[in-house]
């Protein structure tokens, strides 16, 4: 914004802008649709009903376009959920050209789905389930998923899935980690094969879990986590507040009670950087935290002004 509009801006505020200085600065906003000055188009906004340099019926119209503008710049910060959805019309044209220079060997690649650092993507699979992928995670399936006997799905990082009953072949569908295997026929549940070892939350349905490289499975109950215990043996809990223990699917994460050091690693897993705090001997103090996963300024500031300390990238 120009000092002319600026000043114009001021004017407004302070209640002595004319008639004609008004009509030149909204025009200057409706026709720079990139001024993405929020707090200038809120102010605005509000005092446009009290403002006397203008009629009522126009300070309407005109406020309800900018409040079109500050949703629209509201919504770009909010969570970027990205949407991909498998359907084979939108590759038949690739496969046409690729029977020439390969069929075979693109459908025996498998299909591969990633979400990038601070950013959340929602999958819907060629028989409607639907996964949601966390920050910085992975999925991958056969190409030609419909025609395998079961639905198989490897995952690398943590997913809400909504998987769908087969109805006609009643299919079972099998999440892999690196250490276990998630089988289902229709349920909602979560995976986080982020740490050591994988853990499954499940919201509703039944799974069973089975251990790879070792013997032994386990049946779930919806409410419960599941995972290895300390002696290597797959063991569950029944969670007493289950509705925070996917809440990342919705863009925000809930830390509760992490020491410090604990919320610093979350931060570099879903972030892709790594930061430290001066006064190391808050890492063992414990904290709760809620922080917006496609947002990494604004998380930053929550953690700060919790710890009431900087948080320091690293360089390195």
């Amino acid at each position: 914004m120009s000092k002319y509009y600026q000043n114009l801006f001021e004017k407004f505020l302070n209640r002595n802008i004319s008639p004609q200085e008004l009509e030149d600065l909204l025009n200057w906003i409706n026709e720079n649709e990139n001024f993405n000055d929020v707090e200038v188009l809120k102010k605005i906004w509000v005092n446009l009903e009290k403002s006397e340099a203008i009629d009522g019926s126009k300070a309407a119209r005109i406020q309800h376009k900018l409040q079109s503008r500050i949703r629209q710049h509201e919504s770009n910060k909010r969570a970027k959920i990205r949407k991909w959805t498998s359907h084979w019309p939108r590759v038949a044209a690739a496969i046409v050209l690729l029977i020439v220079c390969g069929l075979g060997y693109y459908l025996n690649t498998p299909v591969v789905i990633k979400a990038d650092f601070g950013e959340i993507v929602e999958v819907v699979l060629p028989d409607h389930s639907v996964v949601r992928l966390n920050a910085n995670s992975q999925i991958s399936y056969p190409r030609l998923w419909n025609r395998q006997d079961v639905r198989n799905l490897s995952l690398d990082g943590e997913a809400f899935f909504e998987v769908s009953k087969d109805l006609k072949d009643h299919k079972k569908f099998i999440v892999h980690t690196k250490d276990l295997s998630v089988e289902v026929l229709g349920t909602v549940f979560n995976v986080n094969a982020r740490n050591k070892s994988t853990k499954v939350f499940l919201e509703s349905g039944s799974v069973k879990l089975n251990a790879l490289n070792r013997e032994g499975f386990l049946m779930m109950e919806p409410g419960e986590e599941a995972g290895f215990d300390d002696n290597g043996e797959l063991a569950k809990l029944k969670i007493n507040n289950p509705l925070n223990h996917a809440d990342w699917k919705d863009g925000s994460m809930t830390l509760k009670d992490k020491a410090l050091a604990e919320i610093l690693r979350e931060f570099e897993i879903v972030f892709g950087q790594k930061y430290h705090v001066e006064d190391e001997v808050l890492l063992n103090q414990s904290f709760t935290i809620v922080f917006p996963i496609t947002d990494e300024k604004k998380s930053l500031e929550i953690l700060q002004n919790l710890v009431g300390q900087s948080i320091i990238m690293d360089r390195n």
